[in-house]
């Protein structure tokens, strides 16, 4: 579905003079529509924006990509084993910090357009069912603050500070293994985390049941479709 936003904010755009020339609608389509509509135009006008923000962000990861105490600590270890092992945890780590400080970029030149949407609604709908796709919104984007701000040098050598060099034997490959799963697993756990926080099926259920009333109370599938979706990063 991510691959099909791009072309169907684009469709929404181009369709935003006809949004004035709505039919008889009830009133939350009507809210949701135009609401939808302005979304998609200010999604697209931050397209730089979130451009700008990720070369922002990958030049200051570029700082940690190969530099640093954290690197300093594995170059230090004499035990190939250990150094190797030490190294493919640190380069998941930085490639997996980069994917979410796009993200990261990516919500934060969208913020504003997403309160303003939400703002839109601080008087609640009437249908309950489209009412819990609004609070599913709310969730979402919650999710995104708590899932993409950890991404920085900061975190990358906060995870590589435990790294050393253990004397060969049994238990150092166990506790050279921990320190390099806390590596390649911190991204998944921080956002999976995150997800048990804010997300959950149930919130993704509430925005398929949305779609579906929207449709259902006469409103455009399209407009419908990118209320489900909207919330997406992707550009």
């Amino acid at each position: 579905m991510r691959r099909l936003l791009p072309s169907l904010l684009v469709a929404l755009v181009a369709a935003a003079p006809a949004a004035a020339q709505v039919a008889a609608k009830p009133e939350d389509v009507v809210r949701v529509e135009r609401a939808v509509t302005e979304l998609a135009v200010a999604k697209r006008g931050a397209a730089g924006d979130v451009a700008a923000g990720r070369r922002a962000g990958e030049a200051a990861l570029r700082k940690c990509k190969k530099g640093g105490r954290g690197w300093k600590r594995i170059r230090s270890v004499r035990v190939p084993a250990q150094r190797s092992l030490y190294t493919r945890g640190a380069r998941t780590l930085w490639k997996e910090l980069s994917e979410v400080a796009a993200e990261r970029a990516a919500l934060d030149a969208y913020r504003h357009a997403f309160e303003r949407f939400l703002s839109r609604f601080d008087r609640p709908l009437a249908d309950p069912v489209l009412q819990a796709g609004i609070d599913a919104w709310h969730r979402r984007i919650a999710y995104y603050e708590a899932a993409t701000g950890f991404a920085s040098c900061k975190t990358f050598e906060r995870l590589l500070k435990p790294v050393r060099q253990f004397k060969e034997n049994v238990r150092a490959d166990y506790l050279a293994g921990d320190i390099y799963n806390k590596m390649v697993r911190f991204v998944r756990d921080s956002q999976r985390n995150a997800a048990n926080r804010h997300w959950g099926s149930r919130y993704d259920a509430a925005l398929d049941a949305a779609r579906a009333q929207l449709v259902a109370l006469g409103g455009d599938e399209g407009y419908a479709t990118f209320f489900t979706f909207g919330h997406s990063l992707g550009v």
